[in-house]
């Protein structure tokens, strides 16, 4: 199966609107740099979000291939630029 839920996750798993949340936030920070799951935490709207929550937010944008993390943190990674596309499309596979 292409998408999994992580192994550590136990119980219910972070809400789909948790996911959306830390997305548009990576998406937002994209200049900034990467920034850290603390910080993530500290931009979300709600104040009581577990760490894990984040945590397997993030692990799950990972696996779509929207984020990379590092040891600086985590950058938003997905180009939505249509030129950039076209021109991966016609591009010689490897």
């Amino acid at each position: 199966m292409m998408l999994e839920m992580p192994p550590r996750l136990e119980g219910k798993g972070p809400t789909l609107a948790t996911v959306v949340e830390v997305g548009r936030i990576l998406e937002r920070a994209r200049e900034e740099g990467p920034i850290s799951l603390a910080e993530v935490g500290l931009r979300m709207a709600a104040k009581r979000v577990r760490h894990a929550a984040i945590r397997t937010s993030v692990d799950f944008l990972k696996q779509l291939g929207f984020v990379m993390e590092g040891s600086k943190g985590v950058h938003w990674t997905f180009n939505r630029d249509r030129k950039f596309w076209a021109a991966a499309r016609r591009a010689r596979p490897l």
